[in-house]
Order: C-alpha cells, then sequence, then structure tokens
C-alpha cells in the first residue's frame, strides 16, 4: 500500500439541499459554474482535484503554502461574485498536511479525513487548517491566522490544533476599515477609539473559556455606554480571538487609538486576571492591572472586574481622556476643535478652584460655539456655571445661575439620555417642591448606570442634600470609591453625606481626600470638627476660607447646591451654628435666617 505526504483540500457548499429546495436548476448552475472556477484555481496553484462528491471537492497539493493561497483565492473569487445571478454559494474549507494512503487516482487515510472534518467546522466563506499546515505556513503567506485551539474532530482519536485563515488581509486583497471612524488615528479631534481584544484563557476547564469571553464582552458594553468614546464592537473584535498579530498591527488595522488585552489564570480555587492597556500607535504599555480572586462566584468575579476596569478606564478623570488631553494641551490653541476644547474644559472643571473654573467656562463655550450640538459641552459648561456659584466664585451668581440654566436645558434637548443633566434637573424640580419628580429620576438615572462611578458619585449628592436617605447617600459614595477609588471629587461627596447623615469622623476622613482648595472642602471639615468638639481645628479650616473666599458661607453653599433635603439643611445650619464667630470682617459661616432662597440656581449636584 503506497504511500505519502500530501496537503488535501476539502471544499463544501453551506446549506447546499435548502438552497436546491429553493430553486434546484438554479443552484446546479451556480455549483457547475463554482467547480469550474475552483478546478481552474487548483490548477494553477499546482494542485489537482482526486474528489467530488455531491456538492464537495477534494484536491491535493505537493506544497501546503499553495493549498492554502489557492483556498484564499477560491473564497475571494466567489465572494466578489456576490450578488450577481446564480451565484449565491458560499463554500467552506478545510486544508490538512498529513500522510495519505494511494488508492489508484483517490487517496485516502486520516490525512484526507481530517481534511474533510476541518471543512465541517469552518463558518461560512471560512478557511480551517490544521497546526501540521500551520507549521509550514510560518512568514511565508501574508494571511493572519487566528487560533480555534484543540478541537476534537469526529472519528479522529487525538484532538487537534485548529486555525482559521483570515483571507481578507493580505497584500492582493485588503481589509476594510472596521472602526467607529474612518480617521485615522493620530492628529484628530474625537472621542479615543479603543479596541477590547478577546481575553486569553490559560486555564483548561472550558467554565474558564466562557469567563474569558465573557469579560472581553462586558467591557466592551459598559465602555460602549460612555459617550465620550469610541467602541469597536464586540461582532468585529470576537474575530481576533487567538490573533497571533501584534498589537500594533491590529490598532492599525482597526483604526484604534488604544488597545485593551488580558488573560484569565485559574489554579484550585484561586482566579487571577490580568489586564494591560496599550498604546496602539507605538506598543506602549500605558496601564496594567491585576485582580486575584476566589472562584466561589464567578458572575461577582465577572462584574467587580468589568465594573473595576471600566471606570478606570472610562470616568471624567479615567485612563483614555487623560491620555488624550496630554496630547491636546501639546496642540496650537487654533487648532483645538470642539471636542477638543471639550475633552480641556472638563480637566479644568474638576480642579475646583477659581482659576480652574474660569478656565472650564473658557474651554467649554468654545466648545459648544464650534459645535452647538455638542450635548455634554452644554451639560459641561452649565455645571462650571454652577460651581461658581456654588463655591462663591462668582462676581455675578443670578447671572451664573441663568446661564446654568440655559446650558442644561440645552444639554437634555440635545441628548434626553445625558444622565448628569438629568440630576441637575432633579435638583431643580426638588427645588420648586416636586420632590416625588426629583426622587423619580434618581432612581431612573441609578437604573441606567448602576456601575458607572461618576454618575453613582453625582447621585449620592443628590440623594444626601436634595431628596432621600442621606445613609443612602453614603453608601452610594462609597460604592463609586469602591469602583475608582483614585477620583478626588467622589471622596469630596462621601464627606458632605458622611456629614449630614452624623458620621463626623468618616466626613473628616473622606475630606483629607478631597480637592483641598474647594471652599465647600474647607466649610465641610470645619464644621465636622466643631461637631466633634475639635474647635482649634475647626478654627484652623475658618482662618483658611476667609483670605481667598471672603464672600463664601454656608448659605452659599445651600442656595447654590441647591440643598432642599430637610435633613441635610438642618444639619449645614447647626453645624454652621458651631463654628465660633470669625473676626470682623472675616467669612460669615453663620447661617443666615430664614429659608433658603426659591429662585432657581445651581444644582452642581456633588461635583466640587
Amino acid at each position: 500500500m503506497d504511500r505519502k505526504l500530501a496537503a488535501i483540500m476539502s471544499a463544501d457548499v453551506i446549506g447546499y439541499s435548502r438552497l436546491t429546495a429553493l430553486d434546484e436548476e438554479g443552484t446546479i448552475r451556480a455549483l457547475d459554474r463554482s467547480r469550474e472556477r475552483i478546478d481552474g484555481l487548483v490548477a494553477q496553484h499546482g494542485g489537482r482535484i482526486f474528489g467530488v462528491a455531491g456538492d464537495g471537492v477534494m484536491a491535493e497539493f505537493s506544497s501546503a503554502v499553495q493549498a492554502v493561497r489557492c483556498a484564499v483565492q477560491i473564497q475571494r473569487e466567489l465572494a466578489a461574485d456576490e450578488g450577481e445571478a446564480d451565484s449565491s454559494l458560499k463554500f467552506r474549507i478545510g486544508i490538512n498536511l498529513g500522510d495519505v494512503v494511494i488508492a489508484g487516482d483517490d487517496l485516502l487515510g486520516d490525512g484526507v479525513n481530517i481534511a474533510a472534518r476541518l471543512q465541517s467546522i469552518a463558518g461560512s466563506s471560512a478557511i480551517c487548517i490544521s497546526g501540521s499546515v500551520r507549521d509550514q505556513l510560518g512568514t511565508k503567506t501574508e494571511f493572519r491566522l487566528r487560533s480555534m485551539g484543540k478541537r476534537v474532530l469526529k472519528n479522529i482519536p487525538t484532538a487537534i490544533p485548529v486555525f482559521q485563515v483570515d483571507w481578507s488581509t493580505g497584500q492582493q486583497g485588503r481589509r476594510i476599515a472596521r472602526s467607529p471612524s474612518s480617521v485615522s488615528s493620530g492628529d484628530r479631534s474625537g472621542p479615543p477609539i479603543i479596541a477590547i481584544l478577546p481575553f486569553a484563557n490559560l486555564a483548561t476547564e472550558e467554565l474558564w473559556e466562557r469567563l474569558a469571553v465573557g469579560l472581553a464582552a462586558d467591557i466592551i458594553a459598559d465602555l460602549a455606554r460612555y459617550p465620550d468614546l469610541a467602541v469597536i464592537s464586540r461582532q468585529t473584535m470576537i474575530g481576533y480571538k487567538g490573533c497571533e498579530n501584534d498589537v500594533v498591527s491590529i490598532g492599525r488595522e482597526l483604526k484604534a487609538d488604544y488597545v485593551l488585552e488580558g488573560n484569565l489564570q485559574a489554579s484550585a480555587d484561586q482566579v487571577r486576571i490580568s489586564v494591560q492597556l496599550v498604546d496602539a500607535a507605538s506598543g506602549s504599555s500605558l496601564w496594567t492591572a491585576r485582580y486575584n480572586e476566589t472562584a466561589d462566584n464567578l458572575f461577582e468575579l465577572q462584574d467587580a472586574v468589568t465594573a473595576s476596569v471600566v471606570n478606570v478606564l472610562g470616568n471624567c478623570c479615567g485612563k483614555l481622556l487623560s491620555f488624550r488631553r496630554d496630547v491636546l494641551r501639546r496642540k496650537k490653541p487654533a487648532s483645538l476643535q470642539a471636542y477638543d476644547c471639550y475633552l480641556l474644559g472638563e480637566e479644568q472643571l474638576d480642579l475646583f478652584t477659581r482659576t480652574s473654573n474660569a478656565e472650564a467656562i473658557r474651554f467649554l463655550s468654545r466648545a459648544v460655539q464650534l459645535d452647538p450640538k455638542l450635548a455634554r459641552g452644554w451639560t459641561g459648561l452649565g455645571l462650571a456655571y454652577s460651581v461658581d456659584v456654588c463655591n462663591g466664585f462668582s462676581e455675578h451668581p443670578a447671572s451664573s445661575v441663568r446661564r446654568f440654566e440655559e446650558c442644561v436645558d440645552k444639554a437634555l434637548e440635545l441628548d434626553p439620555q445625558d444622565l448628569i443633566a438629568r440630576l441637575c434637573i432633579a435638583a431643580f424640580k426638588a427645588l420648586r417642591g416636586d420632590f416625588e419628580g426629583a426622587s423619580n429620576d434618581h432612581e431612573m438615572v441609578l437604573k441606567a448606570a448602576p456601575h458607572d462611578a461618576d454618575t453613582i458619585a453625582m447621585l449620592a449628592g443628590n440623594v444626601a442634600l436634595v431628596v432621600g436617605d442621606p445613609a443612602h447617600g453614603c453608601e452610594l459614595a462609597r460604592r463609586a470609591i469602591r469602583l475608582n477609588p483614585s477620583i478626588p471629587w467622589y471622596y469630596g461627596m462621601l464627606g458632605r453625606c458622611c456629614f449630614v447623615a452624623g458620621l463626623y469622623r468618616e466626613c473628616i476622613g473622606a475630606l483629607n481626600r478631597a480637592p483641598p482648595q474647594s471652599p465647600a472642602t474647607l466649610l465641610f471639615m470645619a464644621m465636622a470638627a466643631a461637631m466633634l468638639n475639635r474647635d482649634e481645628e475647626a478654627a484652623r479650616f475658618v482662618s483658611r476660607l476667609e483670605e481667598p473666599f471672603s464672600g463664601f458661607s454656608a448659605e452659599t453653599f445651600i442656595r447654590g447646591y441647591p440643598v432642599t433635603n430637610p435633613t441635610a439643611l438642618a444639619a449645614i445650619r447647626t453645624g454652621a451654628d458651631k463654628l465660633r464667630p470669625p473676626p470682623q470682617g472675616g467669612v460669615d459661616l453663620q447661617p443666615v435666617n430664614g429659608a433658603p432662597s426659591t429662585a432657581r440656581t445651581s444644582s452642581a449636584s456633588g461635583v466640587t
């Protein structure tokens, strides 16, 4: 019995029986034309057809490289015919390199059987090859390969490595760019584009493979909710599972600015998940993290890792926007576009000083001037005017209040799903006496963004100071910090919530990590110290308020927030009353008699 080593290609039509039932004559004509074309391409690549059965074709090649090139050309030419009459056939192809038995003009044995089994697991218009073929390809072809892992094939005793050939790449055919933007990465405006690669499973059990797949899918879905990011879809990214190309090549192909990759390791009851954010242009690592957890509850583990990664990358002070701002600061002012100005304005808004807030207003005003339909720009500008009032920065508070209201109304007109603007509207409703409407808005926001730390932190302030249970506000603020512990204003929000809830020591601990130059931070530090009878400590905070914030008082904060929750009103006024009267001409921290103004005022909703 003679044998030889050969590369075997097995090709078969997808859904042939169904197609013949719908249009028997047309399908047969299409099959005849396809076979004629395949015969010609096999001959061109030095192969021969040795088997034709039904709608299938078997061919042999002396070279695995030529077999793959032939298969690629078949799929490309058949794809080019799509849309023409009688040309709806799609083939799947399997290729194996192995020992075969020669039986006249026919070939038999496992070498042939494996090729047929590979064809059977290939998708529509796909090419699957065995590990032996992959080893022969090396760098001899320009096609990218994606690992499908080891597969157990029918009637084949051992599992074999399987790879899928990406025939849409290479010198003869360019892949259509599958990114949210047709503009190449580099010196451009617009949201950063991020690609999340399927996580690599370094464990062996199938359940870990499901967790690895789920992690990448969840991160894609959650990051896609951030309007300031452009996230490449899961459907596109799943095709990169097992891809051996480097991150720079993947980023260039997808026109992505950043690529997130990760892996999962498991042993006994311990799981380690590692993630890395890479600059797609240079390949340099920008951020890495490891998560070590027990495997008691896989769903909780998946949720916790997803929430942490998403909030570190995506929130207002997140890594992706911070990297983009670093680039923008190096651009000439005259070249800044609307989105650029928006990002720089948001950065200044998070600093909470008189000077930074003036810069925020300048940048954000420019952003909406350049693009009047930029809803997030209007929201940011409204919050900047809100911060102006709430912290006593504004020389014309009434004018700032009007501008705030105009901006947030404009934002909601452009984007009714803007959750930050919705929180501001909730505070307006409470100010007008519609506490039920405000509470409904709070519930809607929490339901829409249960894992978005920015939104949760701002909601915490509304719950404690506008309408709701201050203890619930504390829990929301703590949740935001657990999701992302590196954002200073989250601690400012936790401090205010704790003060209103009577947790003065926790209030001071939180405010020690809050924006230190914010007059609201100093006010609540002073009041918490006074409530703990630390009079000297309280006096030091009062003295820090006197000179730079001479127009600031407890009532300034109440009117500017606005504070409408009766529990919060009582707590703040009691705290202010505990403070010693300042020297003549100093800051008046004593409460003003009467209720807070019912005029429409700023609702900074916790961003100071």
